[in-house]
């Protein structure tokens, strides 16, 4: 299952900003056209924001200093929070979504189509609110408001509803670290064994004849190097159905790989448990083995959860 990585199928199309315009028949003096290309070039790096939370909050606030309209900052801040499936800052923003819902101008607008799809957005915050207060009921009713506000994005919110019903899955899951194992040099071990006495422990699923898995490999041995220091041991589990000791032997060695090599039991247990009918998939376990994450690796909001862990820990480059 992948998440949608991107939930932003209305905004590249609009992303601009409206300045003002010198009256009808007259060309702006130099100083204005100065002025509108720099509060244009400021929406765009607004918009194009990739990093941390913390960059986004700073770079709203010099964008609201440099006086671009409190309606594009607003908007700005929504598409990050969305594009980065960041919940928390979602439900943090979500006075200011609807604010923005009810004063919404067009005229002004820098990415979203009109004020129908910021109440559908910040239906969906309230969703994702109720979600993690464990309301059933508010998730519902938000979830299905949102798909009636914004049908353009009824297959990202029908999507929010498989993952919130996964989430609501493990979080009465508790994984056991003890259950035998094998590498793919046929040792025996567990994932308590893999994990000693590290934070957390990531897994990532996948098989030889999964196409999107072995492209991730390098993104793989990426998360590898980048969280062994912060205490979170990565290691990958195999699926293949025949030969996997030696195809996922083979496969270690063209990777390079020098960390925890797993082979998952024929009887598939942790797939069964965790619900794994897709991949590749990752999963984060706690050291008592509690799901942290379960989704796709390339979902934002594995790195979120990864954070929660330990706030200094970043995604690498790309």
């Amino acid at each position: 299952m992948k998440s949608a990585i991107c939930l932003l199928m209305f905004c590249c199309a609009q992303l601009g900003v409206q300045a003002q315009s010198a009256p009808e028949g007259e060309a702006p003096s130099p100083a204005e056209a100065q002025a509108q290309a720099a509060a244009k070039a400021m929406v765009q790096r607004l918009f194009a924001q990739e990093s941390s939370e913390e960059s986004m909050l700073a770079m709203a606030k010099e964008a609201g200093r440099a006086g671009i309209p409190r309606q594009q900052v607003i908007e700005a801040k929504l598409v990050w929070g969305l594009r980065h499936q960041n919940t928390d800052f979602l439900i943090k923003i979500l006075p200011e979504v609807e604010i923005l819902a009810a004063s919404f101008d067009p005229a002004s607008a820098a990415a979203m189509p009109n004020a129908e799809a910021v109440k559908g957005f910040a239906a969906f915050i309230r969703a994702q609110k109720a979600g993690v207060a464990k309301d059933e009921a508010g998730f519902k009713q938000n979830i299905l408001e949102a798909i009636w506000l914004n049908p353009q994005q009824a297959p990202v919110f029908a999507q929010a509803i498989d993952k919130h019903r996964l989430e609501a899955k493990m979080a009465a899951l508790v994984v056991d670290l003890k259950a035998p194992l094998i590498n793919s040099m046929g040792e025996a071990t567990t994932l308590q064994d893999q994990l000693g006495s590290g934070k957390a422990l990531l897994l990532d699923f996948w098989a030889s004849w999964c196409g999107p898995c072995m492209q991730l490999m390098p993104a793989l041995k990426k998360k590898a190097a980048a969280l062994t220091a912060h205490g979170i041991v990565v290691a990958a589990m195999n699926k293949d159905d025949t030969d996997a000791e030696a195809t996922a032997e083979r496969v270690r060695l063209e990777q390079r790989a020098v960390f925890p090599w797993l082979i998952e039991p024929p009887e598939r247990p942790y797939s069964k448990a965790l619900d794994i009918s897709t991949i590749p998939r990752m999963i984060l376990l706690s050291p008592e083995g509690k799901v942290l994450f379960n989704g796709h690796p390339e979902d934002p909001a594995l790195w979120v959860a990864l954070k929660k862990i330990d706030p200094a820990i970043e995604a690498p480059a790309k």
